[in-house]
């Protein structure tokens, strides 16, 4: 089942904060860094647990046994029992970790967003041209206020048109209904 994108940005979003907030941790060494990154750690496993990702979720997975590996004194490349520098290497093994996390998060904000910026550019140029061709004005437009109102407007349009409904159904590949309208919202208030 599909997610609402817009939904999908706001927790990526929130778990980049998040992130945010355990790298300003782990520059200033602080001893709270390795709790608030375990937790960090676990909050993101179930995300992707819930979202049925398995590939990130084994990303996350492979951070946290690279990390308990370092903590119980066993270095995880070398395949040798760490005899000193425990805490260096903790410290080298964790920013490792940090850089995959954080690089499957901008990877999987960007996919999200890209989405929305093409159904923006898609909904944009049709609404130009339903202004063009006089289906839509500026008293039209105006009477839009609300996603419902959107909503019925778009179904009207879909079910008397096969290019709209074509649109639609393209849109419908990649997102929901209700981001769609979202989309025709934020495009509408462009052109009041």
């Amino acid at each position: 089942m599909q997610e609402l994108v817009h939904h999908t940005i706001q927790k990526i979003e929130e778990l980049l904060e998040h992130f945010n907030k355990v790298q300003e941790l782990y520059l200033s060494k602080s001893f709270d860094f390795d709790s608030n990154f375990d937790e960090f750690l676990q909050e993101l496993l179930e995300y992707f647990r819930t979202k049925g990702n398995t590939t990130y979720e084994s990303e996350v997975l492979k951070i946290m046994n690279m990390i308990s590996t370092v903590k119980r004194g066993f270095n995880p490349v070398q395949m040798e029992r760490i005899t000193n520098g425990k805490r260096e290497l903790v410290w080298g093994f964790s920013f490792n970790g940090m850089e995959s996390a954080h690089q499957f998060l901008t990877e999987m904000y960007a996919k999200e967003k890209k989405k929305l910026d093409e159904a923006e550019e898609i909904l944009s140029g049709l609404l130009v041209s339903f202004y063009q061709n006089g289906i839509l004005d500026d008293e039209k437009v105006k009477e839009l206020k609300s996603v419902a109102e959107i909503e019925g407007f778009w179904m009207s349009l879909v079910s008397q048109n096969a290019t709209i409904s074509g649109i639609n159904k393209k849109l419908r590949l990649t997102m929901i209904s209700e981001d769609i309208f979202l989309v025709m919202e934020k495009v509408l208030l462009k052109l009041i």
